[in-house]
């Protein structure tokens, strides 16, 4: 079990969780009240500025993408042994559709009703359209140029395209897996820089999707990073080759070839994947959570799934609800909590473990091994 192999892998996991609700909560609501209204598709507010934030805002760290690091790194980190458990492209997509599709839905259905309960409150109407709301449910959002509802689920979209090519890419042959990857990867960023910089500033109805690709692909480097590091690690790939891949894949990350890098945000992907890296490749099964601290951490990372998808919308509801009657926001952050914590809990047990299991006994009765969470 992934659990029990990578133990480091739990922390970073649940410590992820941790920093993504706290920037969401805590930093972005306030530092962009803006784009955080326009969830919700109302005006922003004139807030007062808490008294740390300018403090965290001047860090040279953006917490909320340094803890979205991980998450991408432990997806790549465990594609290759997710695949590996899979006879055909059809049983992995279909392990990956239970293991994240029922969760999503059940998170995603609820923040859209704490949504409709916000302006059922305030005598409006429900603010998407069905159309837009279908696009989040079946991941094309982004391919249908539908502006964001959900502010989290940006990435898992990267990650399930991700998934697919990988599959793709597996099936077709697993010898030199890494490096048909990374091969791929270049090649596809350097095609879609060129046919970028011929058709920039031209009106053309299809160009979002080219800026969509460029934004994807160099998503999927920061991905790869972990792949490399996982062969590394399992000793399929000298130290010479993993540098020689993971430096590709660096400079590309940071490159001309996708859009000018925000100096910030880049130092914290790249702080985030030499702590992976050195993490992974010398403490893998050393470093354990213990106490309770290491219970709470470990707990975390179990429920981190529904964590990450389901906190936004009802998050954000809650805030909004308790400074339009004249409440403290932070009363809306503590019953966020709140809700997070146990929504995500019963959302583990009673949808990720339930699925994961019916998926099992799905493998186990036309002869294939048994998925475990990956």
């Amino acid at each position: 079990m992934v659990k029990q192999e990578y133990s480091v892998l739990n922390i970073l996991r649940g410590m992820s969780a941790l920093l993504v609700l706290f920037y969401h909560f805590f930093v972005f609501f306030f530092a962009h009240q803006a784009t955080s209204a326009g969830l919700l598709q109302i005006e922003p507010m004139d807030l007062p500025a808490p008294f740390y934030l300018q403090a965290i805002l001047d860090f040279p760290l953006n917490i909320g993408h340094f803890g979205v690091t991980f998450f991408f790194l432990i997806s790549g980190f465990l594609i290759q042994p997710s695949l590996e458990r899979y006879a055909s492209l059809k049983d992995f997509v279909v392990h990956k559709i239970l293991r994240l599709w029922p969760s999503y839905v059940i998170c995603f259905a609820t923040g859209l009703l704490f949504v409709y309960a916000f302006y059922l409150i305030g005598d409006g109407p429900f603010p998407y359209t069905w159309d837009h709301v279908c696009s989040y449910f079946f991941w094309v959002r982004d391919i249908f140029h539908y502006r964001l509802i959900d502010g989290s689920v940006w990435s898992l979209e990267i990650q399930i395209k991700f998934y697919l090519l990988a599959g793709i890419v597996w099936s077709l042959g697993r010898k030199n897996f890494p490096e048909k990857m990374c091969l791929l990867i270049v090649l596809l960023s350097i095609a879609v820089y060129g046919i970028h910089t011929a058709f920039d500033g031209e009106d053309v109805s299809w160009f979002y999707l080219v800026t969509l690709a460029r934004k994807n692909l160099q998503y999927f480097m920061l991905i790869l990073l972990g792949t490399c590091v996982y062969s590394l690690y399992k000793k399929q790939i000298s130290w010479q080759k993993a540098i020689g891949l993971c430096g590709v894949l660096l400079a590309c990350f940071v490159s001309p070839l996708f859009h000018a890098p925000d100096v910030i945000k880049t130092i914290s992907y790249l702080l985030g994947f030499s702590i992976f890296a050195y993490l992974i490749l010398f403490h893998a099964t050393s470093i354990k959570a213990k106490g309770m601290w290491g219970r709470f951490i470990n707990w975390v990372s179990d429920i981190s799934y529904p964590v990450y998808i389901g906190h936004v919308l009802p998050g954000y509801v809650m805030m909004y609800l308790m400074i339009e009657n004249g409440l403290s926001v932070y009363w809306g952050i503590f019953l966020s909590f709140i809700y997070v914590f146990l929504m995500s809990e019963i959302v583990h047990k009673k949808v990720e473990v339930a699925f994961a299991k019916r998926g099992g006994k799905f493998f186990s009765f036309f002869g294939e091994k048994v998925p475990v969470r990956s």
